[in-house]
């Protein structure tokens, strides 16, 4: 459920990215920043546009995704069912192949219209072009769809409006009748014995997130059965954490110390502990953390779950951002979202101690969590953590510390954080930086007569 990425790469079984436990409709979300019915395809076995699970009522929901801006924006989702993409998927336009290392992966485009302004649909017109008014009362036309393939449909009522870049208007995909959930029709204790292992992991999954109680020993039957994939397996003993933590989460860590268990398998035992919501399962996260005989990435996804799993516990992350893993230490120390008052006072002890590693991380640590009271009577105090609490201060908005400071931002402080705040806003350092950045990357100049020696002195 997380979208950090880990070296330790786990091959999960296909599963669409949404799925309703009620009535087990899988729904496929692709979101780009320029909106299109557009899918990757491979024609290997398994990797093809339509693999994983999809059945033909299944849906796939296509949205513009603006990353542009914090959050990001989404824009609403236009849905259409595989079998209606099935049917058209003769007209769809294919891309020229990507590397053999990429799987020979191509695009499939089927045709639509996505208008770059936004406005109101009003109609075909005579010529067989689509009508549109724009926001400024202007009117405008598409006849290009008079070229498309196949049968052309318009998704929008007359006088609807739709945004720039955020609406497919027309298309040739028919667009399902409806997208109601019919209700509870979805037979779980069928599908948790299918022989078709989407079928049967999707199930598994949805048991534990619907809290059905009623099919813990049919689970515990799928844990037992040593046949099945171990991917299977494990998500039915995670299902039965989710349930039942106190009996079952020994288990899941169990995976995790396992040393006939491959890395994988380890790496997803831990992941999966993340995400149960159970404390049972947030201590067995502590414990791989700081075992030192797991490898530092085992420790640094265990650490990265205590912070920002289910049932996180950032208090247990503390002493492991002084880790000497440099790996997880940056994991713990990022991971933290929340600094509660009792974790702010082991920090503040930091600040001002006579340990250079756990003075960088409080200062850090209170920076990015705005404890500025804390840190202007670091500076206050003075001794050791007066520097400290100074940088720490100078990385935050001018703006922020002045806010919260009041008269307590006296002159004498504001002159020793005008140089760390001007560096801030000074454009080479903000908007300039990306820039520059990419133009030092470009710095590459030889003598092809004398390799290995710089240009001003290789020619004579």
């Amino acid at each position: 459920m997380a979208n950090k990425v880990w070296q330790t790469k786990v091959k999960r079984l296909r599963l669409p990215d949404l799925l309703c436990v009620r009535c087990g409709l899988r729904v496929e979300a692709r979101a780009k920043s320029k909106l299109g019915i557009v899918l990757s395809h491979s024609d290997t076995p398994g990797r093809e546009w339509d693999a994983g699970g999809m059945r033909d009522s299944d849906l796939y929901a296509f949205l513009r995704a603006d990353l542009d801006t914090f959050p990001p924006r989404t824009g609403l989702p236009t849905f259409f069912t595989t079998a209606a993409l099935r049917s058209t998927a003769s007209h769809a336009r294919r891309s020229a192949p990507k590397a053999a290392s990429e799987g020979s992966e191509v695009t499939l485009t089927w045709p639509c219209w996505v208008p770059s302004h936004s406005g109101t649909f009003t109609g075909i017109d005579e010529r067989d072009r689509i009508a549109s008014c724009d926001a400024h009362g202007r009117e405008r036309t598409y006849w290009h769809w008079r070229r498309w393939s196949g049968e052309r449909i318009v998704y929008l009522d007359a006088d609807e409006h739709f945004e720039s870049g955020d609406t497919i208007v027309a298309g040739i995909v028919p667009v399902p009748e409806s997208l109601d959930c019919p209700g509870d029709t979805w037979d779980l204790l069928a599908a948790i014995v299918s022989e078709d292992s989407s079928d049967r992991y999707a199930s598994i999954k949805a048991v534990g997130a619907s809290g059905r109680l009623d099919l813990q020993d049919q689970l515990s039957a799928v844990w037992s059965d040593r046949s099945l994939d171990w991917r299977i397996r494990l998500e039915a003993v995670v299902s039965l954490a989710r349930l039942d933590g106190d009996t079952w989460v020994d288990i899941v860590d169990g995976v995790v110390s396992d040393s006939a268990a491959t890395p994988e398998q380890r790496m997803e035992a831990v992941l999966a502990l993340s995400e149960l919501p159970a404390q049972v399962a947030a201590s067995a996260l502590g414990q791989v953390a700081y075992d030192t005989r797991h490898p530092p990435e085992l420790r640094a996804a265990a650490a990265w779950g205590l912070g920002q799993g289910e049932a996180a516990r950032p208090e247990l992350l503390l002493n492991l951002t002084l880790d000497d893993e440099v790996a997880v230490a940056l994991h713990a120390i990022s991971a933290i979202d929340r600094v509660t008052d009792a974790i702010e006072q082991i920090l503040v002890n930091w600040l001002n101690g006579a340990d250079h590693h756990r003075g960088d991380v409080a200062a850090h640590l209170l920076s990015r969590h705005r404890r500025i009271g804390p840190l202007l009577d670091a500076h206050e105090r003075g001794g050791r953590g007066r520097v400290r609490a100074l940088s720490a201060l100078g990385r935050l908005p001018r703006g922020a510390v002045s806010l919260v400071a009041g008269s307590r931002l006296t002159d004498e402080l504001a002159e020793l954080l005008a140089p760390m705040w001007y560096s801030q806003e000074s454009w080479v350092r903000t908007t300039g930086v990306d820039g520059l950045a990419a133009l030092d990357v470009q710095k590459v100049r030889f003598s092809p007569t004398s390799p290995g020696i710089p240009w001003e002195t290789g020619i004579n």
